[in-house]
Parts: C-alpha cells; sequence; structure tokens
C-alpha cells in the first residue's frame, strides 16, 4: 500500500484498551459526509412514494399539471409507487447501517469485515491472514488460505489503515 491515494475523506478510528480484559480493538467506520447523499435520495424517493400513496401535496401539483386520476385507477401507476417507496426505504435502511456499523473492526484477535461476497459480516483470525493488499484504488483485499475478501475502502483513509495494521506487524512486501 503506498501513499499515492489521496482520498479527502476523514475516518473515525477508534482505539483504545479495555480495562478488564486488556484486548485491542479498533473500528474503521465510513464517513459520515459521504453518507448525506444517499440519504437524501433514499429520503426522496420514500417521500415521493408516500405523497402519491396518500395523495399529499406533491400529488396535487402533478394532479394541477399532468392528466393523473386518483391513486389505484391505474395499475401500472401505483405499482410504480410503491416499487418508489420500496427502493427509498431500501436506501433508507442501507445507509443507516453504513452509518452506525464499521466496514472494519478488529477486536483482540478476529478481524469482523463487511466485504462484497458476504451479505453478513465475515469474522475470522487476525492470525490466519495470509496476505494484505489494496486492489483496484478502492478495495482492501484480505486473504485468508484459499479465501479472498474484497473491502471497499473508499471513504476509509488508507493511512489510518496502514498504521492500524502495522500495529499488528502485518507490513507491506516491496
Amino acid at each position: 500500500m503506498s501513499n499515492q491515494y489521496n482520498f479527502h475523506t476523514k475516518t473515525i478510528a477508534k482505539l483504545g484498551y479495555s480495562d478488564s480484559l486488556r484486548e485491542k480493538y479498533m473500528k474503521f467506520y465510513r464517513d459520515r459526509n459521504s453518507l448525506y447523499l444517499p440519504f437524501l435520495r433514499g429520503f426522496i424517493l420514500t417521500y415521493v412514494g408516500v405523497d402519491n400513496i396518500i395523495t399529499g401535496p406533491f400529488r396535487e401539483l402533478m394532479i394541477k399539471y399532468f392528466r393523473i386520476g386518483e391513486f389505484g385507477s391505474n395499475a401500472r401507476e401505483e405499482y410504480l409507487y410503491y416499487l418508489l417507496l420500496f427502493f427509498g426505504l431500501l436506501q433508507l435502511l442501507i445507509t443507516i447501517q453504513s452509518a452506525f456499523q464499521p466496514v472494519i473492526e478488529i477486536i483482540d484477535t478476529k478481524v469482523v469485515l463487511r466485504s462484497k461476497e458476504r451479505t453478513l459480516s465475515v469474522v475470522k483470525s487476525i492470525f490466519d491472514i495470509t496476505n494484505l493488499e489494496l486492489v483496484e484504488n478502492n478495495f482492501l483485499q484480505f486473504s485468508f488460505g484459499e479465501e479472498v475478501f474484497n473491502v471497499q475502502v473508499d471513504d476509509i483513509s488508507i493511512n489510518e489503515l496502514q498504521e492500524a495494521f502495522t500495529s499488528f506487524n502485518f507490513y507491506e512486501e516491496e
């Protein structure tokens, strides 16, 4: 991992020690500023869907300028607004989840990853990591023997990731 990547985002990294077990933990989150646009998109889709279903002010404005009847008079229109509502709620759910769930979490000797290969988080031992490299400028590739997991790190500072994994004695081979 080289220092040529210049991301204009800030990562929230927590490093600390618990008093009871003295275990090391780190959490890397997506930059919350990058989540405003997906949240706004989800909110707008949800608003348009709900507003048209309950005949709100936006639907009244559309009735004024377009020839549309009451909601439910056209099945295609009805399905369209239910689909918009579904996609809006899904976008809101994913955005809120991304804001509060860490992308990479290191707890003592375990690493928890949110990867594109698995729907649920991947939990592996840190000692099982055979290779760690930056692929395609935006994916951090964790190799655990035969298994390979890619974690999207667009919104995470590469320098902070380097420092964290250097503290666990993972050094870049040049």
